[in-house]
């Protein structure tokens, strides 16, 4: 196998020193996917197909149980942020066969998780799918100001593929100005409204951030996060702190003006008022934080299953049966 350091790429550049521009040793991208840019590695579980990790490990047959599809950002990836994995264990505690489809990537978006829908589900058919979401979308942070579905991963890939001469050019589509609240909203209603096609219901967690919503934040906590809310966002122009509140401000008012096309959004920002200490950085759980979303989950996630007809478990059980029939 040729190094990058032995290939000319035929321009008369020099292979070795176009990777190294764009190769970041603290910030790796790791396992790809040309869709989605990060997808979450594989760490400790075992049980992977298409970038998604499936629980249990056992290997349950998902035809016959209870499938949930879930997928955040780097708040979501395994080990730290298995809310669904707890989520799906306190369903099957309840003696419901489960079997829990997870998709977390660092930076995901909700342009990302539009795709997950349009892409995965239809193969995955899930009875119920949920997601943790909002953080990425702030202020231009991973995708282009431009370009909603151009990934700030994707496009360092492709930027080297094109250094390389490999293609003449990479295009992400026709320019969209919309705000990230704009688009944020877009893609969680064209996401449910793909999910009502493919026939399951849809929940979308508006994520909880500190800078926003009620939270106790402990004394260093409000000093790392001030630190953290003056650095000025490149592509939005304006420190990340005036980058939360104008987001989800404008999130939350276009969910009240269109409550109908909205109503499978549930606001979390407030989620922690009942839990300090929940944070391990401005913006992750710890592991306190991630049962308390879990907890917090879980009734909501329940009183959607039983209005789909999916609880008890006799009804999941006839539901099932009707699968197997055809």
């Amino acid at each position: 196998m040729l190094l990058a350091d032995e290939i000319d790429t035929g321009s008369g550049k020099d292979l070795s020193a176009v990777f190294a521009r764009h190769y970041k040793e603290t910030d790796k991208i790791g396992v790809f996917d040309p869709l989605l840019s990060v997808v979450s590695p594989p760490s400790r579980h075992g049980r992977i197909s298409g970038g998604y990790k499936l629980w249990p490990e056992a290997g349950s047959d998902p035809a016959k149980t209870l499938r949930l599809l879930s997928y955040g950002n780097s708040t979501g990836v395994w080990p730290l942020g298995n809310w669904s994995e707890i989520v799906a264990r306190k369903l099957e505690a309840k003696s419901l066969p489960v079997t829990l489809f997870h998709g977390a990537g660092k930076g995901n978006t909700s342009s990302q998780e539009a795709i997950r829908i349009l892409r995965d589900a239809p193969a995955i058919r899930p009875h119920l799918a949920f997601s943790l979401s909002g953080i990425c979308d702030i202020g231009y942070l991973l995708n282009s100001a431009t370009q909603p579905f151009a990934h700030k991963y994707t496009r360092r890939v492709l930027d080297y593929v094109r250094e390389t001469a490999f293609v003449t050019d990479v295009v992400y589509g026709y320019p969209d100005d919309s705000s990230p609240a704009a688009a944020w909203c877009r893609n969680q209603r064209l996401a449910r409204v793909m999910a009502e096609e493919l026939g399951f219901p849809l929940i979308v967690f508006l994520q909880p951030v500190q800078g926003y919503g009620r939270y106790d934040q402990s004394d260093a906590e409000k000093a790392f996060f001030d630190d953290k809310a003056k650095v000025v966002l490149g592509a939005a122009g304006k420190p990340y702190g005036d980058c939360v509140k104008e987001f989800y401000d404008e999130v939350l008012n276009i969910i009240a003006r269109n409550a109908s096309d909205y109503d499978h959004v549930i606001d979390f920002t407030d989620v922690f008022a009942d839990c300090p200490g929940a944070y391990r950085d401005h913006r992750h759980q710890n592991e306190k934080g991630v049962a308390h979303l879990a907890a917090k989950m879980l009734p909501h996630i329940e009183a959607v299953l039983l209005r789909a007809g999916l609880l008890p478990r006799e009804a999941l059980a006839r539901r099932l049966q009707q699968e197997l029939a055809g």
